[in-house]
């Protein structure tokens, strides 16, 4: 080989290195948004009858905020490399990457003169790729590490009829307690139909009631599901797509099969576990899991848990009874529920569910929902479904359940067994009716992995 050829080859292979460790980079230069996360994106803004917004990457803005002027909750089994993402240190501080929502013009200056105030360099950095969903939260990328999840910080602009949304502490403490309630029971119960996006983090500035708060995207980024959201399911066009991309020749009955009534077992199982629901039971809070071909699983995802009434008839009755205390009072419900579901609710109806038809999922909702439920709880199908249904036209649709009756009180009373215990908080062993609610040990499983691991 000639010294000439030789000199080439090494600029080129030096070249090749020096692009590798450059320290300058593109945005997600290392890391895109996944192929399913970006499907997500594009459903939460396209697919919305009410706004469209731009799916394109944003180069997110954020304050460097010293973890010391901040409250924190974040759970221990969340992955470093989302906590990573947010927390880093630097002069021997750890600090938070505090986002600013690029639709904000108002909340974020309070963090501004808040970081001022404290002596604290008030510069916006740019880390992030970020994308808009149809509110408030965001979907983000690390492009270091290719950590996905969302997040939502306070804003007074966002998409659709919902504007002016500060997040604030006091919620954010609510929505992580729900979190690890939901997170303990559904982890110890058998469920059909219900997934949870759990909310594992979260930041607050408690002097500004201001709050930051992390959701996990679930095996998304991953892609291993696609997750279409309700309104997404209930959009003209693209309800219609998937419907017939599954062989539907009836998109109204493909959607009541496949959103409407696995949504009333996956609000049934989540009711049963902690007493909870929804204060705002519309389409933006709902997902549909898709497999890899978009056919639906039958499981529903819910996400937003922290806008929800809780039932203290039951909440009483679990290790979890401080959640009453610190819930919003209004929404803390005792002797009664106030069951609805609104799945058009601030949305634009298509022209192939008519308003009758509509109504008719409201029946078949909380038929499907009352089955559920009463094979969960034991209360029978029988006291459940002579309450009156209220209908509002293509909005919420409601049954109120009044809970005083002797089969209330009986499912109240084993509460805690529904949260995967094996004793009443009173310290009477659980029914066999309930315990066989609960997942089985898989004791050859566990001693498998224990050998695996050793």
């Amino acid at each position: 080989m000639s010294k000439i050829t030789t000199s080439l080859l090494s600029l080129v292979l030096v070249s090749v290195m020096a692009c590798q460790t450059s320290p300058h980079r593109n945005v997600a230069a290392d890391y895109q948004i996944s192929k399913n996360a970006k499907q997500l994106v594009t459903w939460e803004t396209k697919a919305n009858a009410v706004a469209n917004r731009s799916n394109e990457v944003i180069a997110l803005s954020h304050f460097e905020i010293p973890m010391r002027l901040l409250e924190k909750d974040i759970d221990q089994t969340l992955e470093s490399s989302i906590v990573d993402s947010l927390v880093f240190e630097k002069n021997g501080e750890k600090y938070v990457r505090w986002m600013i929502n690029p639709e904000d013009t108002q909340w974020y200056l309070e963090v501004k003169a808040f970081l001022e105030k404290n002596g604290v360099d008030a510069t916006p950095h740019k880390f992030f790729d970020a994308y808009l969903t149809a509110s408030r939260s965001m979907i983000l990328v690390n492009p270091e590490n290719g950590a996905s999840f969302s997040l939502k910080v306070s804003t007074n602009k966002t998409g659709g009829n919902w504007t002016d949304k500060k997040q604030t502490w006091d919620d954010a403490k609510q929505i992580r307690t729900l979190d690890k309630w939901m997170t303990e029971a559904t982890s110890s119960m058998e469920t059909k139909n219900l997934v949870i996006m759990n909310e594992p983090l979260a930041f607050g500035i408690k002097e500004l009631d201001h709050g930051m708060i992390m959701r996990s995207l679930n095996d998304v980024p991953k892609d291993g599901h696609y997750y279409l959201p309700g309104f997404s399911a209930l959009h003209e066009y693209e309800g219609a797509r998937i419907a017939k991309l599954n062989g539907a020749t009836n998109v109204a009955d493909f959607w009541d099969k496949h959103y409407n009534q696995p949504l009333a077992g996956a609000l049934a199982e989540f009711f049963a576990f902690t007493g909870t629901w929804y204060d705002s039971p519309h389409s933006q809070n709902f997902l549909i899991e898709l497999d890899k071909n978009m056919k639906p699983t039958g499981k529903i995802v819910l996400r937003d848990l922290g806008d929800s009434y809780i039932l203290t008839d039951f909440a009483n009755q679990t290790k979890f009874s401080n959640i009453a205390k610190i819930w919003d009072q209004d929404n803390v419900l005792t002797g009664h529920t106030n069951s609805k579901v609104g799945l058009l609710h601030g949305n634009t109806p298509p022209t192939w569910l008519s308003a009758a038809r509509y109504e008719q999922y409201g029946k078949n909702f909380f038929n499907a929902f009352e089955a559920r439920f009463s094979e969960l709880s034991g209360i029978p199908v029988s006291e459940l479904s002579p309450e009156k249904m209220t209908v509002y036209q293509y909005s919420y649709i409601g049954k109120s359940y009044k809970t005083t009756s002797p089969a209330w009180k009986q499912f109240f009373m084993n509460a805690n067994c529904m949260n995967g215990e094996r004793k009443t908080i009173g310290g009477v062993d659980c029914p066999e009716f309930f315990l066989k609610k609960q997942k089985k040990v898989d004791c050859v499983g566990n001693l498998n992995s224990i050998l695996m691991a050793n």
